[in-house]
């Protein structure tokens, strides 16, 4: 754990998701019909099961969050199996989906929770409420059942004095599902009214599809229906660099020495699609993972199981080093996917000029840009190299290169 924390301190991130108590799904079934009172007993129960090991997930959380500018947003996976949809199935069925029956009890479980939750002192100014409603790995929830499903929740915690964290949602797996969720005016208006920050989870190059193209459209629908407000991305990695890349089994999905996010190009393309989601007007941007878990079969970590730096980190690192300086910064897009500036009260702080192409490129700085431009260290991936009978004020961007060119 100590080594984790210093990790996190040297990336100092905008927002940490964690979550936290037992698989819920594996406790014993919640009766449909149960009062607020029994749920919360159900809740306690199962943390005062965790014992020691709870206190010192607390701690160890303190120690993270304390002094510290970063948000911590709690993740609920998936609410327990109620009495009625365990009957007539295996006690942990493998695909859920909540029924309507069953939405009162998991309200009450959300607030009991987080009650719980407050009162051992755990952080926590964010919440999801569930992990990718719009597949059935943890629990489907159909758009119109979520709505309701957040009303509830409001509902049942004014009802019994508890005070909520800010909630997000629906943090669907792609955020071409978010669609879904808007195509019902109805159901729109009420996700927009009930959600504090509207949340995704950044798949979509898992199903072939343009993550930035998708990025684009969500927005401009939730534009339409009012909501102004950042569109916060809890989950961000690549999967794919190439359309090869599944077939050869070479994802970051799977653990392998050869996996992309091992590779140089790695690095360039993520922080070009972090990036070009910024400018889109989401935020913030939680990448997936810290480290590679041990439980686990894939290569998104930061660090590897062994510990080992990956080539997307030094980068990752210093742009939120950067962000982190500033304070609150707008991103722009200044060349399509390739260059962005940094803006902070309309005033440029940054550039940062990503290549994510085997081949070096030339970056050419304006004559105005030159004499306000910080001298570039030599570190990894903010070399920028004279380039060699290029114009002056020229450089060149090594191929899967990365240039974070600080403004004074």
């Amino acid at each position: 754990m100590d080594t984790t924390i210093g990790r996190l301190q040297e990336i100092e991130p905008a927002a940490l998701r964690y979550s936290t108590g037992p698989n819920w799904r594996r406790t014993p079934p919640i009766d449909d019909r149960a009062s607020y009172e029994d749920v919360r007993r159900y809740v306690s129960a199962a943390f005062q099961q965790a014992g020691k090991r709870s206190e010192e997930h607390v701690a160890s959380l303190k120690r993270i969050f304390s002094g510290s500018n970063t948000e911590a947003h709690f993740i609920i996976w998936e609410p327990p199996v109620t009495l009625a949809e365990s009957k007539g199935k295996k006690a942990t069925p493998d695909k859920r989906s909540l029924s309507e029956s069953a939405i009162t009890v998991t309200a009450m479980f959300y607030v009991a929770l987080l009650a719980e939750l407050q009162q051992r002192g755990y952080p926590v100014d964010v919440v999801e409420l569930s992990n990718e409603p719009d597949g059935d790995w943890n629990i489907r929830i159909p758009p119109a059942r979520y709505v309701k499903l957040v009303a509830e929740t409001r509902r049942q915690a004014a009802l019994h004095g508890v005070k909520l964290p800010r909630i997000a949602g629906p943090g669907v797996g792609r955020i071409a599902s978010l669609g879904a969720y808007l195509a019902d005016p109805q159901i729109a208006k009420a996700l927009v009214r009930d959600i504090d920050h509207i949340s995704v989870h950044a798949w979509d190059d898992r199903t072939n599809l343009d993550t930035l193209k998708e990025a684009r459209n969500a927005r401009q629908k939730l534009d339409r229906l009012g909501y102004q407000k950042p569109i916060l991305v809890s989950e961000l990695a690549l999967t794919f660099l190439n359309p090869t890349d599944r077939d050869r089994g070479v994802g970051a999905n799977l653990r392998a020495a050869d996996a992309v996010s091992n590779q140089p190009a790695y690095a360039a393309k993520t922080l070009a699609l972090t990036l070009g989601l910024a400018a889109a007007g989401y935020g913030p941007l939680m990448y997936w993972e810290l480290n590679d878990q041990q439980w686990g079969k894939a290569s998104y970590g930061l660090y590897s199981q062994r510990g080992d730096q990956r080539p997307i980190l030094d980068a990752w690192r210093e742009l939120s080093r950067l962000v982190r300086q500033t304070g609150r910064v707008d991103v722009v897009p200044l060349e399509s996917n390739t260059i962005f500036g940094l803006t902070r009260e309309g005033r440029m702080t940054a550039i940062v000029a990503v290549n994510p192409s085997p081949k070096p490129v030339g970056l050419l700085l304006s004559q105005d840009l030159r004499g306000y431009a910080a001298s570039a260290s030599d570190r990894p991936h903010r070399k920028l190299a004279e380039c060699s009978g290029g114009a002056s004020g020229t450089r060149v961007i090594d191929p899967n290169g990365i240039a974070i060119i600080e403004v004074r």
